[in-house]
């Protein structure tokens, strides 16, 4: 027995340190995915997966990740170099006139396009930030209209004050494959519709109303015409049109997520002179859009008082002509054949070509060297503008 006092004399300090070794060895097994490993697996390759795994080498034994062969992307989940964030992602199907993702079954529809007035007493006008292109158009004088082209009309709320067709409208909505959508047309305006055989909701049609108190103020007649995007939802459907493109239409606008122009110069403001009236677009480098003023105030849409934005301006200069022999003073726009403009997008512009070959074409865009233009995704201002007119960058 006295051989074994000075082991039990101590025997509470030396189990808890052999319990101790005990345990580390247990986990170290485990963590290192040894335990339990049979001898006949450890040259078990496991399931194959199309490669094999490189010996350990002194260049590999690193947690470096070797760099890519040439003409090799990195693999999924290796990090980006520095300056090289990858774009968000923006998934399908797409909205033809942005770019924005948006539900299939309203991709292929035809598009809604209508003029609606932009003199100072027609304002606030209603609806247009639902607009996915706005033009705005040379008319009769020193005035503007701008001409809206829906996808989705239906949550666009009150829409107003729509006005009448002009010829030139007529042959932008047939470039888009539109529906349009006004109330009355002048002379000129009827013949293209009847020349292109157009689908045109006209006064009269259930789906066009007056609103004599837009906004809560007494409006003159002429800017009372007025839909909603449910009733044109609900209505449209009634009127016996085709209401999705052919199957082989295509607009063939392109987009990109940042459709800044390389090489460009600044465009964080931009005034765009018509005939009578100046329209002023301003970058917000926080929202990366532009804003519209004119008449030396925001321009809003008053269902909600929000600003529209855009992401792209587009502006273009065509030929632009009084028509002979009409009283009222009414304009001629020539909307085919070739002309220059400028593309804005991310506070940067360059200069560009539009092009279009015919009026059952669509307009294409290119930049100077031939190469097809690339929008910024979202929403597009367009302004049509006389060749004699100038617009300012700064």
């Amino acid at each position: 027995m006295k051989i074994f006092k000075p082991l039990l004399k101590n025997w509470p300090i030396k189990l808890s340190v052999t319990l101790a070794l005990v345990l580390i060895v247990c986990v170290t097994l485990f963590l290192t995915g040894t335990w339990g490993i049979k001898p006949e697996d450890i040259n078990d390759p496991g399931p194959d997966i199309g490669m094999s795994t490189p010996s350990p080498t002194p260049e590999n034994t690193t947690n470096s990740v070797p760099e890519p062969e040439p003409g090799h992307e990195p693999e999924p989940g290796h990090e980006p170099e520095p300056g090289h964030e990858p774009e968000p992602d923006i998934t399908g199907p797409f909205n033809p006139l942005t770019g924005l993702s948006m539900e299939e079954e309203l991709t292929r529809n035809r598009p809604i396009a209508m003029p609606v007035g932009n003199t100072i007493d027609a304002q606030p006008l209603n609806g247009l930030s639902d607009a996915d292109i706005l033009y705005e158009v040379p008319a009769e004088g020193a005035a503007t209209r701008m001409f809206g082209i829906f996808q989705d009309i239906s949550g666009a709320g009150l829409i107003g004050g729509i006005r009448s067709a002009r010829h030139y409208t007529v042959q932008i909505a047939y470039s888009y494959d539109a529906i349009l959508v006004s109330y009355g047309g002048s002379p000129q305006a009827y013949d293209e519709i009847r020349n292109l055989g157009i689908n045109h909701v006209d006064e009269g049609r259930s789906m066009l109303i007056r609103s004599p108190n837009r906004n809560g103020r007494k409006l003159s007649r002429e800017h009372t015409g007025s839909t909603t995007g449910e009733l044109a939802a609900e209505e449209l459907p009634k009127y016996n049109f085709r209401m999705v493109h052919d199957e082989n239409y295509d607009l063939g606008l392109v987009f990109t997520s940042d459709g800044t122009p390389e090489n460009g110069d600044t465009a964080t403001e931009i005034l765009v002179q018509f005939q009578g009236k100046n329209s002023t677009l301003t970058y917000s480098n926080e929202e990366k859009v532009y804003h519209l003023r004119q008449f030396g105030t925001d321009f809003i849409d008053a269902n909600d008082n929000s600003r529209p934005a855009f992401t792209n301006v587009l502006i273009l200069k065509m030929s632009v002509s009084g028509i002979p022999g009409d009283g009222a003073g009414r304009r001629d726009v020539v909307t085919t054949g070739t002309g220059t403009g400028y593309f804005a997008c991310g506070g940067t512009y360059i200069e560009i070509y539009w092009s279009r070959a015919d009026m059952k074409s669509p307009f294409v865009y290119t930049l100077t060297d031939g190469t097809l233009l690339e929008l910024g995704r979202g929403k597009t201002y367009i302004a049509i503008m006389p060749t004699s007119q100038s617009a300012t960058f700064r």
